[in-house]
């Protein structure tokens, strides 16, 4: 028979174990939480001279048919990219990687990411740090972003050779780009709906850098809609381009 000091010091044993007890969940819960998440390796691939880091999810058997049909659609806008920029700003280019995933849905978008920092802080994979990504493979399917943005990827690609290449600080980028934004020529232009608007361009001398090269070497989704328009409306910016990127035979 247990006496009433005896009770004392089993309830408290009881109460220390589950203290104790309690601790450890928390402490296992924690360490949980903050374990880094974990992500998968992607295939490296070459396409038109590119390092391509693919989605394992590409090659698999449900997704074969499509992936080869992505791949062949990055390829499409890779060999374009080969043929209208001057062979030596191709060189360049080419060393820039490129990444593309079955379907991010935290990043639903097609991006250049110029910070792991960034990514870390959102709970990204870091290694997609100087790449430009390629969040789905509807990116390159979608009817729509084929007659909205032909040349989305070299869109992305200049994004990478501005920051890579020639640095976001680049000075004659930011003077032109400011130059423009203080005459108010991009305040109001047609868009390709017919509609008009605010050009995407003004966002900052990043997007204007990579808007107008859509436009020097392709079809942008805004006014200035191609190369003539560009020196017509900016000649700056096209002199610029001219510059940076090489004169177009």
């Amino acid at each position: 028979m247990v006496n009433r000091r005896g009770k004392w010091k089993l309830l408290n044993v009881r109460i220390v174990l589950l203290l104790l007890f309690s601790v450890a969940i928390s402490l296992s819960s924690r360490l949980q939480a903050e374990e880094p998440p974990q992500f998968y390796d992607p295939v490296e691939k070459q396409i038109e001279g590119w390092t391509v880091a693919v989605d394992p999810l590409l090659f698999s058997q449900e997704h074969a048919d499509t992936g080869k049909r992505a791949l062949e659609a990055l390829a499409n806008h890779l060999q374009r990219v080969k043929y209208i920029v001057p062979e030596e700003r191709v060189t360049d280019l080419q060393k820039l990687r490129i990444w593309v995933e079955w379907n991010n849905k935290k990043l639903n978008t097609m991006a250049y990411h110029p910070s792991k920092a960034w990514l870390i802080a959102h709970g990204h994979d870091p290694r997609l740090a100087k790449h430009i990504h390629i969040s789905s493979v509807q990116k390159l399917l979608d009817r729509k972003m084929w007659a909205k943005h032909p040349y989305c990827v070299l869109h992305e690609l200049a994004h990478a050779y501005h920051d890579q290449v020639l640095s976001f600080d680049h000075a004659d980028i930011v003077a032109t780009y400011n130059a423009a934004k203080e005459k108010g020529i991009y305040e109001k232009v047609l868009v390709h709906t017919g509609k008009e608007a605010r050009h995407y361009g003004l966002n900052n001398h990043k997007e204007y850098f990579a808007e107008s090269t859509e436009a020097y070497f392709g079809v942008n989704d805004f006014y200035p809609f191609v190369r003539a328009e560009l020196k017509a409306h900016d000649p700056a910016m096209y002199a610029l381009m001219v510059k940076l990127w090489g004169p177009i035979p």
